[in-house]
């Protein structure tokens, strides 16, 4: 999970505890959402601000967490570096293997829920409003870009092609930083359709940019990109639309974290079959049938990179391939149009 914490103090608050509708029994947002998938699910947490925290889940004996500069873009090897995670260290366990008495390297990060779900329980209900301080003319800086970087790097290091998802909860544009949307001068209005239509955009092309080749990592990594925003205001997701195009990802926009809009739909996405399982395809992949020849894929997935006999002379979006990897969710599944 990645979230913002620039917000005001009951946005926060309602994030982590806000009572919803959907049953009596319910009463948190992102804490309930904890007894809701498999107890052998890997967990993380990564909060930000003006600073991006990555939580190290596995040192139980107080909080504790690693700070990277929210103005600063980080490579790969770097994010690596700063975490203590390298090719010689051990990886993340896989689901359902039994965990080491200490934690080190990717267990410091990532955790089965039944083993830290009390300590990330404690940190979720500790989490508040950013406090760097903001002055009058100022906007609160948000360094979502570099989050999500920070998060595609662990992610990339510790579980790689292993099927995976990153929640980012965002209550405003990013300010700073890589993938910034606006400057945090309150006299900068946030673009507008016309400022777009004009290209008359200071920060659009580079976002878009960065955007993008984190969406080409995510995908090829097997991941997928969640995106959940609580804000009257705009949050920037034109310039990061390429994360849920690419992996096929879930996008809630609600005007604040509060509403039964974003609730519910969050935690209908861990709704489960008759067999206990959660309705989700992670990292799927499908192939054509090999009677017709294929000119592409019109939908949110990437190719697979298969060449085979099938695949069409003409090219329609998303060809030059017989197979596709996409992810599936029951909450909203859509239909995939492959043109023959």
């Amino acid at each position: 999970m990645v979230i913002s914490v620039c917000l005001r103090s009951h946005c926060v608050q309602h994030l982590i505890h806000g009572k919803i509708g959907l049953c009596p029994q319910c009463h948190d947002t992102l804490v309930v959402s904890l007894s809701l998938i498999p107890p052998y699910a890997l967990v993380g947490l990564i909060t930000f601000g003006t600073m991006t925290q990555v939580h190290e889940l596995g040192y139980a004996e107080c909080s504790k967490s690693y700070v990277f500069r929210g103005g600063k873009e980080y490579t790969q090897k770097q994010i690596q570096d700063m975490l203590g995670l390298s090719t010689t260290t051990r990886a993340a366990p896989h689901a359902g293997q039994p965990m080491p008495q200490q934690a080190f390297g990717a267990a410091r990060f990532l955790l089965p829920v039944q083993q830290c779900e009390f300590q990330l329980t404690g940190v979720l209900e500790a989490l508040a409003r950013d406090p760097w301080p903001v002055a009058n003319d100022k906007r609160a800086l948000r360094c979502t870009g570099v989050t999500v970087s920070v998060a595609v790097g662990l992610l990339e290091t510790t579980s790689l092609n292993t099927s995976a998802r990153i929640m980012v909860f965002a209550g405003g544009p990013a300010m700073e930083g890589p993938g910034m949307v606006v400057s945090n001068e309150l006299k900068e209005p946030i673009r507008s359709h016309h400022d777009i239509e004009r290209d008359s955009v200071k920060h659009y092309k580079r976002a878009v940019k960065f955007y993008e080749g984190l969406a080409k990592r995510v995908s090829n990594n097997g991941h997928t990109v969640d995106l959940f925003t609580g804000c009257l205001d705009q949050v920037g997701l034109l310039e990061m639309k390429s994360l849920p195009n690419s992996t096929n990802s879930v996008i809630v926009l609600s005007d604040s974290f509060a509403t039964s809009i974003f609730k519910q739909s969050f935690l209908h996405m861990f709704n489960k079959d008759d067999q206990d399982f959660l309705q989700i395809g992670f990292n799927t992949t499908f192939d054509t049938t090999k009677e017709l020849k294929v000119s592409g894929l019109i939908g949110h997935a990437i190719s697979a990179g298969k060449k085979s006999a099938c695949v069409g002379e003409t090219e329609i979006d998303i060809g030059q391939t017989s197979a596709y990897a996409i992810y599936l969710a029951q909450c909203r599944d859509r239909p995939i149009n492959a043109d023959s």
